[in-house]
């Protein structure tokens, strides 16, 4: 199983096949589309296997940033071109948030997963103590973000008004992937589409452009 998240400032890599398992993080600093194929390499090196011995991968669709988003779905929709044999996982940021945050803090009662989307917009999506999905992922304001009664999850790297803040590492990664798995809750090439919920600043703006032409 090989499994990438590039969702966040920092790139995860989780590997394991047979009994060799590593993880790798790379720093937020790092040009993800250069090095997240190149780090794989690496540690696959490091365990002496191939990319051939994989039979599974895991993808972060999102949401999160754009650009980031799209690298890992990319990569991955290239690495399974022209192979039906090999499982297939997808998984929401806000899956991973949910796992990384149950797993440290033991919750009792419902929580919102929340990420940063900028320009006083925020996506969130609310889960139960168990990690079970109570709604939709979805955008929202700063005024429903602050009506936002239950506990509110946020992420280190992000500035947000949140009761906790978390990190998601490759290991928690690694391990939802492996439990979606064993679950046989397992995705097809075409569900590795990127979550974005929102419209690119690109596609705004043309659609601004469009109406205003339209009212001409």
């Amino acid at each position: 199983m090989i499994v990438l998240s590039t969702a966040f400032k920092r790139a995860l890599i989780g590997i394991e096949i047979g009994d060799k398992i590593d993880t790798f993080e790379l720093d937020s600093n790092c040009k993800h589309s250069e090095n997240l194929l190149l780090s794989i390499d690496n540690l696959l090196n490091k365990m002496g296997k191939t990319i051939n011995d994989n039979d599974c991968y895991g993808v972060v669709i999102g949401p999160g940033s754009f650009t980031g988003v799209r690298i890992a779905t990319s990569l991955v929709k290239g690495l399974l071109a022209g192979d039906n044999n090999k499982k297939i996982i997808t998984l929401t940021s806000f899956e991973l948030m949910a796992y990384t945050y149950i797993n440290l803090y033991k919750p009792k009662s419902n929580f919102a997963c929340v990420i940063d989307a900028l320009s006083d917009l925020y996506f969130v999506c609310s889960f139960d103590k168990e990690g079970n999905k109570i709604d939709n992922e979805k955008m929202i304001g700063k005024e429903e973000f602050e009506k936002i009664q239950i506990t509110k999850v946020g992420l280190e790297e992000e500035n947000l008004d949140c009761q906790v803040k978390i990190t998601p590492s490759a290991q928690d990664l690694l391990d939802i992937c492996k439990r979606k798995s064993s679950e046989g809750k397992l995705s097809k090439p075409e569900d590795i589409l990127p979550l974005y919920l929102r419209k690119s600043q690109a596609e705004a703006s043309l659609e601004e452009r469009l109406k205003k032409n339209k009212n001409f």
